[in-house]
């Protein structure tokens, strides 16, 4: 009875490349009646953010507050089953008793300590997302599905609604590197290990006299004095660099974007063609291949990953830009409905 006295206030946050972006939806009767979003960045951005939520929690009693899990301790398995004993220290959640999802139990707690002003009564985890934003596709045959955002990537293999096998990665190294077993503090393994770098073994070189930069060295001994060079170009402490340059010119925010949207482009092909060997290297292969890949990109680009993965890896690849706020939302929604 009081759902038909009070509106019903939905809030999404989605933290993510250390910005929030949040959208609100209002609904009277299931009707939608006013729709806002807010973007904060910066040192305060997180304070700024709750500040805002906590207002539009107050403007009804029947409010729920949503959140994409941005942590990296999570992950999605196939099948579904009480006594795991590699996922000590996790919360689960089985879906459709097919398949499980699961989560740090540390870090669910210390998100909902983080958002303890405001209160969260949804956690999503990019898994259902992905599982929500690809409804049309899973329902047919084995293929790879992928979730691009700015600091994580989750890849999955679904057949007929069905996941086969998951991974869940960081996207830059220098935060957290990929995680095995004996390194995840909750005690289930992410992700696939990383190979070791490898360096140059000088030993392995039979004889320097075979490398041709020796033959280029040799060469030099035919430049003449410098100081006998007519143009020599002045160097002054005034004259900016070439960074400097760089850094001045009006479009230099956007080529930096540019670049690294090329090399998150060329990770994600990395992660994937990793998975990719790991799912035909274990027992969920069964002889099966993969032909296509569908991605969900929140990035904003994914253009060179389409031209690696179809160049390199001969695949059918479709991209589709993602909403992720209101892929939340619309997950926020169809749970409260379930209630």
């Amino acid at each position: 009875m009081i759902g038909w006295l009070y509106q019903k206030i939905f809030i999404a946050v989605v933290n993510d490349g250390g910005a929030y972006d949040v959208r609100v939806s209002t609904l009277k009767q299931k009707k939608p009646i006013n729709k806002k979003s807010k973007h904060f960045e910066g040192e305060t951005a997180f304070e700024e953010m709750l500040t805002f939520v906590r207002k539009q929690t107050e403007e009804s009693p029947l409010h729920y507050v949503s959140l994409l899990n941005p942590d990296l301790n999570q992950g999605a398995l196939a099948g579904c089953s009480e006594n795991n004993d590699s996922l000590h220290g996790a919360q689960t959640l089985f879906r459709k008793q097919e398949w499980t999802l699961y989560a740090s139990s540390r870090e669910l707690d210390a998100l909902q300590k983080r958002y303890a002003a405001v209160g969260l009564d949804f956690i999503f985890s990019p898994f259902s997302l992905m599982e929500h934003f690809f409804a049309d596709k899973l329902s047919g045959g084995l293929a790879l599905y992928a979730f691009a955002q700015k600091d994580t990537f989750s890849v999955a293999f679904f057949e007929e609604g069905k996941l086969e096998y998951a991974h869940h990665y960081p996207m830059h190294q220098n935060s957290v590197s990929v995680l095995t077993e004996e390194a995840s503090p909750v005690g289930f393994s992410l992700g696939v290990d990383e190979d070791q770098e490898k360096g140059i073994n000088l030993d392995e070189i039979e004889s320097l006299d075979d490398l041709d930069i020796i033959d280029e060295l040799d060469d030099l001994s035919d430049i003449e004095d410098l100081d006998t060079l007519e143009e020599i170009v002045e160097f002054s402490e005034d004259a900016p660099t070439s960074v400097e340059k760089h850094a001045s010119s009006p479009h230099a925010d956007e080529v930096k974007g540019e670049l690294d949207r090329f090399n998150d482009d060329y990770a994600r092909f990395e992660l994937i063609e990793k998975t990719l060997a790991e799912f035909y290297a274990g027992e969920h292969c069964k002889n099966r291949f993969i032909e296509t890949v569908y991605i969900a990109d929140a990035y904003g680009s994914g253009n060179e990953l389409k031209r690696y993965l179809e160049e390199e890896l001969f695949l059918n690849v479709l991209i589709r830009h993602i909403d992720v706020g209101n892929e939340v939302m619309a997950l926020s929604i169809a749970e409260e409905e379930g209630l």
